[in-house]
């Protein structure tokens, strides 16, 4: 939801009725898992995606039926068997529920609270009531704000199962789709080298926030990094600090006594993922001056080191391929 939600407010500033499509429940090998979001524009434009293929084809010509008329919702069920896959270029079956549900103008005010509480770092929750025999479907904002009147049971049922991921819950007698808008994260590059290079443009890709730190302005800079918050710092001694659930902490200096300076400020945060670039016998080194210094195996056990999947990677931007897979694999895991 967080991807299409300037696009869906900017349609309906404009006046315009627009279709939400979420994927309410899949089983086998659905494309696109519970939580997938697909707005349809009038004009048939589409931001974000449900799946693909034969699936988005069946949304955007129910949408349309329901921007054509006077509909609200409607709820499609499609089973992708591998045959069906097949013929429209997919290797995925299985089957999908997908929920399509008319937003107008005067719903602006929901998405704008959305907006705003995942512009400002907070952690939303978006609620879809689901539809049943006599029930339209209605969405809900989770937020804290002053707006956010959800009934305190409702709020406690969200709360104890929330992670990261959606899921699927009731409440007084309705089903309904829980999705956590946590923050995409932000990870932190202690080091602004080849490695750093490579796995800051994947990060960013891959939909993170990056901030690079070196105490080289030749390798900490905006035109090796256009889309990182650049760092120049005086030295590496001061490189973390408060860094909480929703940080990534990669660690890839340009030396042994670096890396080590830095792990220790990263142990001493909140971080959600620490990793350090380097072989099992310098992450062994490292470890044993660290133990001796009072840090717990606890702690260590926090680090991923060597950092990345195992993959093989030899290549900047082959380690760079690992490290971010790791980092989403971190990201999509739950409460950490």
């Amino acid at each position: 939801m967080r991807s299409i939600v300037d696009d869906l407010i900017a349609a309906l500033a404009q006046g315009q009725d627009v279709v939400l499509a979420v994927v309410v429940r899949s089983s086998g090998s659905a494309p696109r898992a519970s939580g997938a979001r697909m707005l349809v524009r009038p004009d048939g434009g589409l931001v974000g995606s449900v799946g693909g293929g034969l699936l988005e084809g069946a949304c955007l010509e129910r949408a349309h039926h329901i921007l054509a008329g006077d509909g609200q919702y409607d709820t499609l069920q499609l089973h992708l068997d591998n045959s069906s896959a097949a013929l429209d270029g997919m290797i995925c079956g299985g089957q999908v529920e997908v929920l399509l549900q008319r937003v107008r103008p005067v719903d602006a005010p929901l998405f704008l609270r959305l907006q705003a509480a995942c512009r400002t770092g907070r952690r939303p929750v978006l609620l879809t009531l689901l539809p049943d025999e006599t029930t339209a479907p209605q969405l809900v904002v989770l937020d804290g704000s002053a707006g956010d009147d959800a009934p305190a049971d409702l709020r406690d049922v969200v709360m104890k199962k929330c992670g990261r991921l959606p899921f699927l819950s009731s409440y007084a007698g309705r089903e309904l789709l829980v999705e956590p808008l946590a923050a995409p994260g932000v990870v932190h590059f202690a080091g602004a080298g080849h490695v750093a290079l490579a796995t800051a443009k994947l990060a960013h890709f891959a939909g993170f926030a990056t901030v690079v730190m070196d105490d080289r302005d030749a390798f900490a800079n905006q035109e090796r990094f256009p889309h990182a918050e650049i760092r120049v710092l005086p030295s590496f001694d001061r490189c973390f600090d408060g860094l909480g659930p929703d940080d990534y902490a990669v660690i890839v200096t340009r030396g042994h006594l670096y890396d080590r300076q830095v792990l220790t400020q990263a142990l001493r945060t909140e971080a959600g993922y620490i990793g350090m670039i380097g072989s099992r016998r310098k992450r062994d080194t490292i470890y044993a001056s660290l133990l001796a210094d009072g840090f717990t195996v606890g702690d260590l056990e926090r680090v991923h080191c060597p950092i990345g999947i195992a993959i093989e990677a030899e290549t900047p931007e082959e380690i760079g391929v690992s490290i971010v897979a790791e980092l989403i694999q971190a990201r999509n895991a739950g409460p950490r």
